[in-house]
């Protein structure tokens, strides 16, 4: 049996490569996956930049599940 404590190796690969990636997109955004499932986090300024890291998250994980929790901070208007 796995241990449910030690991470698969193609998991920490795939989210170093996507962090690596997003770096400097927003800020503390949070990369994890598990299984090769990659989720998610973080805030950000703008839908666009919310948008343009799902597109390179999309592009390295492949065909991945993602779930995108990042979130739009609210602006002052």
């Amino acid at each position: 049996m796995a241990n449910p404590y030690v991470s698969d190796p193609k998991d920490v690969e795939m989210e170093a490569t996507i962090s690596r990636a997003v770096r400097g997109m927003g800020q503390g955004i949070h990369v994890s996956v598990k299984s090769g499932h990659v989720s998610l986090g973080g805030v950000v300024d703008d839908f666009e930049t919310k948008r343009d890291i799902s597109s390179v998250v999309h592009s390295v994980a492949g065909g991945h599940p993602i779930i995108n929790n990042i979130r739009v901070a609210r602006t002052a208007d």
